[in-house]
């Protein structure tokens, strides 16, 4: 992976000319109303979103999706690095996110698209998790997607819900990660379908961020589109 600084020497004009032809603009991602605590104290912790879920991109988001490029955010103290990360960050949400009719049969989707000089392209969703415990995901994807590229959904594993709703620096990866799970990736042009995977926590978990990523080349003119995402617990433990 390149450095932002040097990556955003080549990409940072194309960046502003694509916003700047872009006809339709994303709808941002709005976070679902938190769920209060049995205790319902003044001080009460509010619950973490958890599973099952099912998202259809259809009134209420189900679903609190952020934006991630590359593998880490950069650190506070790099300044310029973080800059760069803070533009790239800021196009992805106005270029992808919840559109109408860019789902299964018309209805609403999720679109990402790609970003020339980047390898990855993602957004997460914080989910609240069972140590040693089997989920089932499933999704509808559509995507035209160039040589060496990829698409589909993933996840990583925390060992503790962390109410931190942008991309974690490697430092705070490094302190919480217990574990990755590829899920399903699709390396080349199909209409819509329905993937699934299955994946089993390890004893530290306590939390996710379920992945919808595109990664490798990039045809920013070619997005990739999400609908019907949902996760829950695996009939067969």
């Amino acid at each position: 992976m390149r450095s932002f600084a040097t990556a955003a020497v080549i990409v940072i004009f194309c960046l502003s000319c694509f916003a700047c032809k872009s006809e339709e603009k994303a709808t941002p991602p709005t976070p679902p109303p938190a769920k209060e605590s049995a205790a319902n104290g003044p001080e009460a912790e509010p619950t973490p979103p958890g599973v099952p879920v099912t998202e259809t991109f259809e009134q209420e988001p189900q679903l609190s999706l952020f934006a991630r490029v590359a593998s880490f955010r950069p650190a506070d103290d790099d300044s310029e690095a973080l800059g760069f990360w803070t533009t790239y960050i800021d196009h992805v949400q106005r270029t992808s996110g919840m559109r109408p009719k860019a789902g299964r049969d018309d209805s609403n989707g999720w679109v990402i698209h790609g970003i020339k000089g980047m390898t990855s392209v993602a957004f997460f969703a914080p989910l609240a998790v069972k140590p040693v415990t089997r989920y089932h995901v499933s999704f509808d994807y559509k995507g035209e997607l160039p040589k060496d590229a990829s698409a589909g959904i993933g996840a990583l594993e925390f060992k503790e819900f962390l109410w931190i709703g942008e991309q974690f620096t490697e430092e705070l990866s490094k302190k919480y990660q217990s574990a990755a799970f590829p899920g399903m990736a699709v390396k080349s042009k199909k209409d819509w379908q329905t993937y699934s995977f299955d994946f089993t926590t390890s004893p530290q978990a306590g939390m996710i961020h379920l992945v919808l990523y595109r990664d490798g080349n990039m045809d920013r003119e070619k997005p990739v589109f999400f609908d019907n995402i949902a996760i829950t617990e695996a009939a067969n433990q």
